[in-house]
């Protein structure tokens, strides 16, 4: 003979299941918003940006199988493309600018160090945050619009950026 839960056991069980993931999800995020900071310290012009995508594309990944959904990566480059695409125009040239630095010895080492690691933790804060928010409400990748996470997106990188930088709060 078999009994069936109350509909309440149901409702607590899938609450507890929903906060592990996104106790679990924020691991993940913190783990790779550290090592996107490390990455942004790479003294080799545009290979800390290789770092930082490589370490992005990880970092979803492991969002994905907390919320047991399939990956792509070439979708995930597309998405990572996009999103981080609509930062400001004049932040994507100084990010540039700051992977340049690097190349001039002394000074530039030393100012790139300064500015890139806290745009990478940003950038994979915000990715997390972002990502999270779609799969939390049972998106996955094949249905994960870019263009629409803008805004959030953007504010989240806002946030992300106050998270890794101190001084700036």
């Amino acid at each position: 003979m078999t009994t069936k839960q109350p509909a309440e056991s149901n409702a607590v069980q899938s609450e507890d299941t929903e906060t592990s993931r996104e106790k679990a999800a924020n691991l993940v995020i913190s783990k790779y918003t550290g090592w996107a900071a490390g990455s942004g310290a790479i003294p080799f012009p545009f290979w800390d940006v290789a770092a930082i995508a490589a370490i992005e594309i990880k970092m979803v990944n492991e969002l994905l199988d907390i919320y047991e959904k399939p990956f792509s990566e070439s979708k995930t480059r597309s998405i990572l493309t996009i999103l981080i695409g609509s930062l400001s125009p004049q932040l994507l040239v100084g990010a540039t600018a700051v992977t340049l630095f690097k190349v001039v010895p002394g000074i530039g080492s030393v100012l790139a160090s300064l500015s890139m690691p806290m745009l990478a933790a940003a950038s994979a804060y915000a990715v997390g945050k972002v990502m999270v928010n779609h799969l939390k409400n049972g998106g996955d990748l094949s249905n994960f619009d870019p263009k629409a996470k803008i805004d959030d997106f953007k504010a989240a990188f806002d946030e992300g950026k106050k998270k890794a930088d101190p001084a700036a709060t």
